[in-house]
């Protein structure tokens, strides 16, 4: 006998911006396993275009939204300062809620968000989409397999120079670099530390974009086991510089995201190097050491885990786990809100 198929997710979309239409709506766009039918947006031209592609239904508002729609899961894909409590009116209207990223720049309403969805039994995906990135799930693969050694460090850079003017550069909406572009990586950075944040340094400065919050981040995150995570994203930086580097005690990973040259050794094959205290001869440096190194090239891909809304119908119609826990983004709020006080540039 046949199996049934199982019955597409039916999904509103409140936000018809880079976000919600860009990013949500292009990704389902094609898969039969979600149908667009509710959307609301306070431009009416986004909603006629997307009412004329998906023949869904359109609101003034996203209160009518979730008064009206039968949608099964909501995507949130408004301003960041509207999030968490579009996000609690859309848990507790009766829908699982996909929240984009960042939940808050409030850890205590992050927190909220988080019970409420926890109390009402409904599903909180938020969008770190990046955590199913073959790139990122191949550092991570390194890192565990210890290939190259205790991995002790992972260096990550996104660098640019450009002068941004849109909303995302006010504090007003929680604009800035460290809330719109950084969540992804600081959640990617939690996951390679392996093990709870001890130490905080974070240093924000506005440079060269319009509005009043941060285009440059450097933050530096030191875990309990002593891994360190040092994270560079920065708007106005015109040489860009390698994505990742991940040392560890026996070899080096190098890769643009793309593709990784790997370099390690075997610790076996070293001779043993005996620590002299006596002046080295001729007043020299160094000594006959040599190193069997070994050396590739590779592809950038880890083990496919498939993307964020594989896992959103895995979760909501196979009953699987949910691969970027709720709990988890809190902690992306957490370390962000404690790197934001490190800095002072927010007080």
């Amino acid at each position: 006998m046949a199996k049934k198929a199982k019955k597409p997710i039916s999904v509103g979309v409140i936000g018809l911006g880079r976000s919600g239409y860009d990013i949500h709506i292009r990704r389902m766009r094609g898969d039969d396993r979600f149908w667009i039918s509710a959307v609301t947006d306070w431009i009416p031209e986004r909603m006629e275009e997307v009412e004329e592609e998906f023949k869904c239904a359109t609101y003034p508002d996203y209160e009518a939204l979730l008064a009206e729609s039968d949608c099964d899961v909501v995507v949130v894909a408004t301003y960041s300062n509207t999030h968490a409590p579009i996000s609690k009116d859309v848990l507790k209207a009766g829908y699982h809620c996909i929240c984009e990223k960042p939940i808050s720049d409030s850890f205590q309403a992050a927190r909220g968000l988080v019970g409420t969805a926890k109390k009402l039994r409904k599903k909180l995906f938020v969008h770190q989409n990046y955590r199913f990135q073959l790139e990122a799930r191949h550092i991570l693969d390194v890192i565990k397999s210890k290939r190259i050694g205790e991995v002790f460090e992972i260096r990550m850079r996104a660098l640019s120079f450009s002068r941004r003017n849109d909303w995302q550069t006010l504090q007003e909406y929680e604009g800035g670099v460290i809330n719109n572009t950084c969540p992804h990586f600081i959640d990617l950075g939690l996951q390679f530390l392996g093990a709870p944040v001890k130490d905080i340094f974070c240093d924000l400065k506005h440079i060269a974009a319009a509005g009043d919050a941060e285009d440059h981040v450097k933050l530096v995150l030191k875990a309990e086991n002593g891994r360190v995570y040092d994270m560079e994203v920065s708007s106005v930086c015109k040489f860009p510089e390698p994505k990742w580097t991940v040392l560890g005690s026996e070899g080096t990973l190098l890769s643009d995201g793309k593709t990784s040259k790997i370099e390690w050794f075997d610790p076996k094959k070293l001779k043993v190097l005996p620590t002299l205290e006596e002046a080295p001869p001729d007043r020299t440096y160094g000594n006959d050491d040599v190193i069997p190194w070994k050396s590739e090239q590779v592809p950038s891909v880890g083990p496919s885990v498939g993307d964020f809304y594989d896992n959103v119908w895995a979760v909501l119609r196979e009953r699987m786990a949910m691969i970027v826990k709720p709990e988890e983004a809190l902690e992306v709020v957490r370390v962000t809100q404690a790197a934001k006080r490190a800095s002072g540039f927010y007080e």
